[in-house]
Order: structure tokens, then C-alpha cells, then sequence
């Protein structure tokens, strides 16, 4: 097995176990949803927490998916990456078939940026981003499955 493909199988494992959090996360914070400002208001300092260990999970999966992956990916098919944007590794990724959609995963990646810049004066647009994490959240480990699929396809799993 080349080292390319053990670094793409390396970097698999690990996100593996992010989503695997992020799958918990979903599950145990779903009654939450929809976020109102009432229901921020009482949410208990437990509850808070596993929130924020949603938001959390679910920016660690986008990055590792991007960063990690998607590179590791592009080494194993001898795609070049020098130069290329985030969002032209994404389009690279869905040319190769390892993703579906290059847009709807620009979408996570903006709403985990969105999470890193939160302004407590922005209250309602917050509310807006975490009833947006639950779908994206699903779409991330969608994405992931995908991706297994992907490399399964390819042999290199």
C-alpha cells in the first residue's frame, strides 16, 4: 500500500471518529430544534454545553472532510492542489465523483465559518445559523458516507 493511500486511510479514521461525535451530537441535542430565542433562554447550562459541542463537531468534520481529506484524496489521484481554493477543491472533488455537490458543500463550509465569527450581538442571526446546523449537520455525514463510497468504488479501500 502506497504511503499516499495510508495517509488518505489515516485521515479517513480520524474524521470517521468526528462523525461519529457529530452523529451523538445530532442525536442527543435534535429535541432542541427549532432553536427560538425563548428556548436559548432556557436552555440549562448542560444543554448549552452539548450545543456547543454540536457547533463544535460539526466545524472539526467540514475541516478534517476539507483539509485532510479532500487533499488526501487529490494526492492519491495525482491531482494537482497548488493554488486551488477551497472552493476549487471542492469542485475538483465533485470532477473525481467523490462528492455530489462542490455548492452544497461550499454551503457547510460557509456556515462553519459563520460559527468561528459569532458576535453576541447577533443573537437573531445566531438563531438563524444553529436551526441551519441540523440539516447541514446531516448533509456532513451524508458527505462522509458518501465519500466512503467514493473510495470503496475506487479500490482504495
Amino acid at each position: 500500500m502506497s504511503k499516499d493511500i495510508q495517509m488518505l486511510l489515516a485521515s479517513v479514521a480520524a474524521c470517521a471518529q468526528r462523525i461519529d461525535k457529530l452523529h451523538y451530537s445530532l442525536g442527543k441535542n435534535r429535541h432542541l430544534f427549532p432553536i427560538t430565542a425563548d428556548v436559548i433562554k432556557s436552555l440549562s447550562d448542560e444543554e448549552a454545553e452539548s450545543v456547543d459541542a454540536l457547533i463544535l463537531r460539526y466545524s472539526q468534520s467540514v475541516s478534517m472532510i476539507q483539509d485532510q481529506i479532500f487533499r488526501s484524496i487529490a494526492y492519491v489521484e495525482q491531482e494537482s492542489l497548488v493554488d486551488k481554493s477551497n472552493r476549487d477543491k471542492s469542485l475538483l472533488m465533485e470532477k473525481l465523483g467523490a462528492i455530489r455537490s462542490a455548492d452544497e458543500f461550499g454551503t457547510a463550509a460557509v456556515l462553519r465559518n459563520k460559527f468561528s465569527h459569532h458576535y453576541p450581538e447577533e443573537n437573531l442571526e445566531q438563531i438563524r445559523r444553529l436551526n441551519l446546523l441540523i440539516k447541514e449537520a446531516d448533509y456532513v455525514v451524508l458527505v462522509f458516507e458518501y465519500i466512503l463510497d467514493y473510495l470503496k468504488r475506487k479500490g482504495f479501500m
